[in-house]
């Protein structure tokens, strides 16, 4: 038995509407205002000057800001350099992330180097899921299942460490009273 096919207008407004409410989307995405943005009231002398209403492609009668001022070259040091600086944890991922389809060892080296001097830090996390994804490359999936275990239990919330378990096929079990 052939199952009953929709007539033509049934058929045409299954797959119009569908159709319709997405070129309304798009056409409501692709026409919708810009947020507007802070701006300082102006005084009444400069409100009552200009009362026609601005084009958004007008420039503003407001004169940019100036530059800030440089500092002496002694002093000033490249943007790649500060940053690193600021976060040492963040240079100790990207080394990571760059060595993990290369050198899957290096990873562990790293992460090695960083638990001792960075300890338990807010982004442990992701250098544990960078850890588990080494020693995926390395064939130790024994040693990854465990450290993805350990590292959803230390960090459930985080979504680095969901990230690790999701990696190794483990579905934590949820935290609370049990049926």
């Amino acid at each position: 038995m052939d199952a009953p096919r929709p007539s033509g207008t049934r058929r045409a407004l299954l797959i119009g509407l569908p159709l319709a409410a997405l070129a309304a989307a798009a056409f409501l995405f692709m026409n919708r205002d810009e947020p507007p943005s802070p701006k300082a009231r102006p005084s009444s002398a400069e409100s009552s000057a200009d009362t026609r209403p601005r084009r958004r492609d007008e420039s503003s009668a407001i004169p940019p800001a100036p530059p800030p001022l440089a500092a002496p070259a002694s002093a000033a040091a490249p943007e790649s350099e500060a940053a690193p600086d600021k976060d040492p944890e963040a240079r100790v991922l990207d080394r990571m992330r760059a060595a993990l389809t290369s050198d899957p060892a290096e990873v562990l080296r790293l992460d090695d180097a960083a638990s001792r001097e960075l300890g338990d830090s807010p982004r442990a996390a992701e250098r544990g899921q960078l850890r588990v994804r080494a020693l995926v490359r390395m064939d130790r999936i024994g040693e990854a299942r465990s450290f993805a275990e350990d590292l959803i239990e230390r960090h459930p919330d985080d979504p680095a460490a969901k990230s690790a378990a999701a990696y190794m096929g483990i579905h934590p079990r949820p935290r609370g009273p049990s049926r």
